[in-house]
């Protein structure tokens, strides 16, 4: 669980203007020293500047001790209003009479979490964690609205009226970085929910599970896939995203993911050897087809062999055996510069610790000038917890030791940013292609107003996209498709294979916005020259027929 929030962290919610659509004003959330948790406060402003400048007053009270003394006035007008509070004491479910209202959330969701993780993947599990604490985020924003203060408990929001209100403050943004979710979005968020409750209803916590209708969606993809000419755009692009010298391992990585169709995942679980991870397995003797075996640690969970297709045999052939060991795609990290747009330092890991035996975070931050969240990170990759939470202000640091300690800096303003790791993780592969189709200018979904979806730039799924398209294109059979892809029972891949059977008919004009102008020859003669078949059956010599005739890339 994260640590508890310090005196003065506050944060404004919606950090954003309001909208006409939004029912309530601007809210603060933060930490009560008086009930001891985190609290919501209304404002009762919806005018952005009032609300901030209400912000600083109710932190300047938190760390003066007005806001304990007026028994949780946020202003000064507001203590007129107010009586001070006296500190709730907290007991546990063993005293509870037959009156209160049954379990709280937090109650229920430890119990969850316990239940899940023997049962789900772990990355899942986080994923459905998330999305329950948002809505557990808005149900408490919900009862602070009503001036209902305690904890959540299930029973009353476990209500058909609830979840009614949860989807539709999801729909309108409420808890994201963005002013809008998709349905799609708010129906695999409540879904999540939705599984939490019938977890409670199980285990008769609640009476029974509401019967929540889901919001109806269009299906529809939400990319497409690229074109050759869009591949070598984002390839062109990539030396400005990511620097000349890391620039020819993220080549690789986008060579190796447009030849395969793999996943993010799968691409940075690719190994030359080891069979704990994807591999390529090539044949010992003639007249077998190389093929690259997927443990069931992939997204349909599948212990799974699949064809490897002959462009991506013919890339990694230019690979030096010498070479053939370790991560096949392993790109660089990005080395870049810190604007020297404020002056700022991060010290090193002895004299951090010893400041925040002393100091609050906020002090640090204020010293160092950076965010308080900068230094919680910090401390948390140097594996220090404080055995107590700082309750009042610690003040400024002394200039003096300021100076003495940014002498000895581990990073400054204008230093170089040293990768942390030497491998990067999927996300943040996912990302920087993510970053390399944007530079690149390529858009695979427009904005449109009326649905509220944003601009999409090529990714690395559009990528996977393009590169199932090159077999459609060709006019193999579905189930072929489906194989070469990874999606074995067919149920993602259906949006873009046709039935068992059935081709897609692509004129030698549509055609050609794929590439075709690399091929020899027109798109139905180079199928019927090359069966597509031979890939996944292991015929050498049609095989090698289709890899004479196959268009690049």
């Amino acid at each position: 669980m994260p640590r508890r929030p310090e005196i003065g962290n506050i944060q404004l919610y919606p950090d954003r203007p309001l909208k006409k659509t939004d029912r309530n004003g601007f809210a603060l959330k933060f930490y009560c020293p008086i009930r001891g948790t985190r609290v919501r406060k209304n404002c009762g402003t919806r005018d952005r500047r009032e609300a901030r400048r209400i912000l600083r007053e109710c932190q300047q009270r938190l760390l003066d001790g007005n806001y304990v003394a007026s028994g949780g006035a946020i202003t000064a007008e507001h203590e007129v209003d107010i009586m001070p509070a006296p500190v709730q004491a907290s007991f546990s479910q063993s005293h509870r009479t037959e009156s209160d209202r049954g379990p709280t959330w937090e109650e229920c969701y430890q119990k969850y979490r316990s239940y899940k993780l023997l049962r789900v993947r772990k990355k899942s599990f986080e994923h459905s964690a998330s999305r329950l604490s948002v809505a557990e985020r808005i149900f408490l924003g919900c009862m602070a609205d009503h001036g209902i203060e305690g904890e959540v408990m299930v029973q009353d929001v476990m209500t058909l009226d609830m979840l009614e209100y949860l989807q539709e403050r999801l729909l309108e943004g409420d808890e994201s970085r963005y002013d809008h979710r998709s349905p799609n979005t708010v129906n695999s968020s409540m879904g999540a929910v939705m599984a939490f409750v019938r977890f409670c209803a199980k285990r008769e916590w609640i009476v029974k599970v509401p019967d929540l209708d889901s919001l109806s969606v269009d299906d529809v993809m939400k990319g497409r896939p690229i074109t050759g000419e869009e591949f070598d755009r984002m390839t062109e692009a990539t030396p400005r995203v990511v620097g000349k010298n890391e620039a020819p391992s993220w080549h690789f990585a986008l060579r190796v993911l447009w030849y395969s169709g793999f996943r993010v995942g799968d691409l940075m679980d690719f190994y030359w050897e080891d069979e704990r991870h994807i591999r390529p397995v090539w044949p010992s003797r003639s007249g077998v087809h190389p093929t690259i075996t997927v443990p069931s640690s992939q997204k349909n969970g599948k212990l799974q062999e699949i064809p490897m297709l002959p462009e991506l045999e013919a890339f990694l052939f230019e690979v030096p055996k010498a070479k053939r060991t370790g991560w096949i795609v392993n790109p660089l990290a990005i080395t870049s510069t810190v604007k020297p747009g404020c002056k700022w330092f991060q010290p090193a890991p002895d004299d951090l610790v010893a400041l925040a035996k002393q100091y609050s975070n906020l002090s640090i931050a204020a010293a160092c000038g950076v965010s308080d969240a900068a230094v919680r990170k910090w401390l948390k990759k140097q594996g220090f917890r404080r055995s107590r939470e700082f309750k009042v202000d610690t003040g400024a640091i002394p200039e003096a030791v300021v100076q003495d300690v940014e002498s000895r800096a581990k990073r400054r303003t204008g230093a170089v940013q040293v990768p942390i790791t030497d491998r990067l993780t999927k996300e943040r592969v996912g990302r920087t292609i993510a970053a390399i189709g944007e530079e690149a200018g390529i858009v695979v979904r427009q904005e449109d107003e009326a649905t509220g979806t944003r601009t999409k730039f090529a990714s690395a799924h559009d990528i996977r996209r393009g590169c199932a398209q090159k077999p459609i294109w060709l006019k193999a059979p579905s189930d072929q498709c489906r194989r070469l892809c990874g999606d074995v029972d067919g149920r993602h891949a259906s949006r873009r294979f046709r039935d068992d059977g059935e081709v897609l008919r692509l004129s030698v004009t549509e055609a050609s916005a794929f590439g075709s102008s690399r091929c020899i020859g027109s798109p139905s003669e180079t199928f019927h020259r090359c069966n597509f078949g031979c890939i996944c059956g292991g015929d050498k010599k049609k095989l090698h027929s289709y890899r004479l005739r196959s268009y690049r890339r």
